[in-house]
């Protein structure tokens, strides 16, 4: 083999147009996979939706906090709007234990009964992040009723956000109070009671924060009312969406608030809310935010919250996607490409996890994975398909292959030090769509899934059958692999080349697959001609005649050190 062809030959496999799922240039595909933690009670009261939880939907919040900085503590009030989902006397809430309770108050048909808990006048059970309450009427299906909760403390202190969370106390360089929260899977009771699980999204949300005199208090949705009471700020912000409750956040700090026009017919803007000495580097930062929530409309449909704005607000910690007030930590600062990646990838949450968001964490990959290829989707939208199929083929030599990438249901379980709900999630969808090999529909399924279950939770099982509606086949042996497998699909190949005949004979299978899997592949020359080859659990030959190589182009395939060395002829000295 002449040295310029081995190099196309390695560049065609590692710089191709395809996934190489699995392939990792620091470590070897595992053979089995990772264990699960050991689950408790305590994940199933956390993660389960026990008939006490089922049995009411909270639809809307109406909260007030009040802020203690010195003692990093808070005080609350959380009035709870639900409805009946069938006839009860008990339902369960979240709340830390490092938060008490003072005072219920049970409102329902007009009349009000207010319970001091220090009297034990209401029965109450507490258990983990756990509260039952016994309601001293029978409610029935399909009527509402209101808590009204008293409660205060010092909330957990988030050791590592946003990914070990809590309340965020921080100060800034010039040493003023910096506090926010992050909460995804810890859950939101660390800071508010509420009915605390993905499928629980209220419809509508009122929140009030209470400063001190001089700081400024950034939340999900509209700014409504802002008081001066004395040496306090009251902030007053209203959700009008469904919101992830993870989501629902706040940002108290000495901020700058700018906007930018988006556009100017809508009256759409952009609002971002900085640290003031970050003023000037910010306004031209966020100027890539326009091109980026563009490209997103383009490709998934219109920005999901216009009424209650985009905004991103400067924090101590990388990013997080909380819900119209996004998260930024990054320090302003871009790839190579002149994109910053937290806004990328945050924005796309937007549409991915926020306006879509998933039932349990067990599919968290409709979030993590559909947002990391939203990079991907933007770096080919801006910069051409080689830029798209790069990107990609970094986040590949990240994929781990340890577990499935869906994971246990019903006991609020992810770990996110698992990177492959991103980087697998990512290049399983590339793998799709090269699969299909049809980007009218594969974007048609993307944006269809979007539009159909916008404001909604979803499932795998959802964007399974979307695709299977949408493309007429059963795809059914390709999620099974990448989803509920953690091996990825190895080509087991031999290519021999018979320089004296000049014929090649290519031979090859799957392995580590099911026996329906049947992902394509393409065999190809330099000269650039490719035709579609699909392998089978068992062994099939492909025989070429021609002085050209014959290079694999695998859609998705786990290549090991092995079958490299198996498939190139030995050069000569």
């Amino acid at each position: 083999m002449k040295k310029n062809t081995y190099i196309l030959f390695i560049w065609a496999i590692t710089l191709s147009s395809c996934s190489l799922i699995g392939l990792n240039l620091k470590r070897k595909a595992p053979n089995k996979a990772d264990k699960y933690p050991t689950f408790t009670q305590k994940d199933s009261v956390f993660g389960y939706l026990y008939p006490d939880r089922e049995n009411y939907k909270p639809y809307y919040y109406q909260l007030s906090v009040d802020f203690n900085i010195e003692k990093k503590s808070i005080d609350g009030i959380a009035n709870i709007h639900m409805l009946a989902n069938s006839d009860l006397n008990e339902i369960q809430l979240n709340l830390h234990e490092n938060l008490s309770i003072s005072e219920i108050d049970f409102l329902y048909k007009g009349g009000k009964q207010v319970y001091e808990l220090s009297k034990s006048n209401l029965p109450i059970k507490r258990k983990y992040n756990a509260l039952w309450i016994k309601l001293p009427n029978t409610i029935g299906r399909g009527e509402n009723f209101e808590l009204i909760i008293h409660y205060g403390g010092k909330p957990v202190i988030a050791k590592r956000p946003p990914w070990e969370g809590g309340l965020v106390w921080k100060k800034d360089k010039q040493g003023r109070p910096w506090i926010g929260v992050a909460c995804e899977q810890v859950g939101a009771n660390l800071w508010w009671p509420l009915k605390d699980h993905l499928t629980a999204e209220p419809d509508s949300m009122q929140m009030t924060f209470i400063v001190p005199d001089g700081l400024t208090a950034v939340s999900n949705g509209l700014l409504i009312n802002k008081n001066t009471e004395g040496p306090k700020d009251t902030f007053t912000y209203k959700v009008s969406y469904p919101i992830n409750t993870y989501n629902a956040t706040f940002y108290i700090g000495n901020f700058e608030h700018f906007s930018t026009v988006y556009d100017r017919g809508e009256n759409k803007k952009l609002h971002f809310y900085v640290l003031d000495y970050n003023l000037e580097k910010a306004q031209e930062h966020f100027k890539q935010t326009t091109k980026i929530i563009s490209a997103y409309e383009r490709l998934f449909g219109e920005y999901p919250f216009w009424n209650d704005q985009y905004k991103l607000v400067e924090s101590p910690f990388e990013g997080m996607e909380h819900q119209t007030a996004i998260a930024y930590g990054n320090g302003y600062k871009n790839n190579a490409q002149g994109v910053d990646y937290i806004i990328l990838h945050e924005s796309a949450h937007e549409w991915w996890g926020n306006a879509i968001s998933v039932k349990d964490y067990a599919d968290i990959w409709i979030h993590e994975g559909m947002a990391t290829y939203s990079e991907a989707l933007f770096m080919e939208d801006q910069f051409g398909y080689r830029s798209y199929s790069n990107y990609l083929n970094f986040y590949s030599m990240l994929i781990k292959n340890k577990r499935p990438m869906v994971g246990p249901k019903d006991v609020n379980f992810w770990n996110y030090k698992d990177s492959d709900p991103y980087m697998k999630g990512a290049l399983m969808m590339h793998s799709l769509r090269n699969t299909i090999n049809d980007d009218h529909l594969f974007f048609d399924i993307i944006k269809t899934f979007y539009q159909t279950y916008k404001y909604q939770t979803v499932t795998s099982k959802d964007f399974i059958e979307m695709v299977n509606q949408k493309t007429g086949s059963d795809y059914s042996w390709f999620f099974n692999k990448y989803l509920y497998q953690h091996q990825p699909p190895k080509l087991v190949y031999v290519l021999k080349v018979n320089e004296a005949t000049n014929t090649q004979e290519l031979t090859y299978r799957w392995d580590q697959t099911d026996s329906n899997f049947k992902m394509p592949i393409y065999i190809k020359a330099p000269n650039g001609s490719r035709l579609k080859i699909t392998p089978e659990y068992t062994e099939k030959t492909y025989n070429g005649v021609g002085d050209k190589l014959i290079i694999i182009d695998s859609q998705c395939a786990y290549f090991s050190k092995k079958a490299y060395k198996k498939a190139l002829p030995k050069r000569k000295p």
